[in-house]
């Protein structure tokens, strides 16, 4: 052995013990920390002085023994606990998760407070367009009902002035008064028909065909003789008045109407002029 290593280590250790009286105890709350630091500083220290292989080992090896021996630990000491060590970081990993946890559920409810509140403003959206709709077609609705009365008024109006009665028909009977709307129609057509009111009108007679006619006091004859132009007069305005008249049907150049939209029927050669209507137009009312 080198004589310097020797002399070196026994002042070292001479040194040491000198000042081991002066040194604080140790706490043993982690011996393997100040294990591993001893270690490697004695290590260190015989690097320095220049120690061979085999003698560092050696010294390494007694000096870990001898601040085990410091440290109270000997080689039957147990296995080191980590478990309180661990503690705090399982703990903390626990806090990080459940704070993750509460922030991914905040951040779901949320999100489906948001979609409700989308979903409530779209519903409230639909119902005010609903509501829009229904007040437009209500609104349209008495409008055209206010309209429809209008024009209902215009034409109740116009057909009043139209068969307004200004003068008194002279009607020819030999059988009888006419019935009192046969008077009334024949007061509306000579009230506004220009130039009725010069015409012989045939009421009454017993000679005629139809019972229902003549007999009965419910036909007239409006003589235009050769005056088509009024006869074709005659005829409009009891197609244009057809109900406020009460007209039952129309005779006129041998032809037969029954309604007001109708179509004129041909009717039969009865011989002469006065006997297919060519010279009068014929009008039963309605009884």
């Amino acid at each position: 052995m080198d004589p310097r290593t020797t002399t070196a280590r026994a002042a070292d250790r001479s040194d040491r013990g000198r000042h081991a009286h002066r040194r604080p105890p140790v706490p043993a709350r982690r011996p393997s920390l100040y294990l591993g630091a001893a270690a490697a500083g004695a290590l260190l220290v015989n690097v320095l002085i220049g120690m061979e292989p085999a003698a560092q080992a050696e010294a390494g090896a007694s000096e870990s023994v001898s601040v085990a021996r410091q440290l109270g630990l000997t080689a039957q000491s147990g296995a080191i606990d980590v478990s309180e060590d661990l503690q705090p970081l399982e703990e903390l990993a626990a806090s990080r998760s459940s704070r993750d946890a509460d922030r991914t559920a905040a951040a779901q409810a949320q999100a489906a407070a948001d979609q409700a509140e989308r979903d409530r403003q779209k519903a409230e959206a639909e119902a005010k367009a609903r509501a829009d709709a229904k007040a437009r077609a209500e609104a349209d609705a008495k409008a055209a009902a206010a309209a429809a009365q209008a024009e209902e008024a215009v034409a109740t109006a116009a057909a009043a002035t139209a068969t307004a009665i200004t003068a008194i028909a002279h009607i020819s009977n030999s059988s009888g008064d006419v019935r009192t709307q046969t008077q009334a129609a024949a007061n509306a057509v000579v009230s506004n028909v220009p130039g009725v009111a010069g015409l012989t009108l045939g009421g009454t007679r017993a000679s005629a065909t139809d019972p229902h006619g003549h007999p009965s006091g419910l036909a007239l004859d409006y003589m235009v003789l050769s005056d088509s132009s009024l006869g074709d007069a005659i005829v409009q305005y009891h197609r244009d008045h057809w109900g406020e008249l009460g007209v039952e049907y129309l005779i006129w150049q041998q032809r037969y109407l029954g309604s007001p939209g109708g179509s004129w029927e041909p009717m039969s050669d009865r011989g002469s002029s006065t006997a297919n209507h060519m010279d009068h137009v014929h009008v039963n009312y309605l009884g």
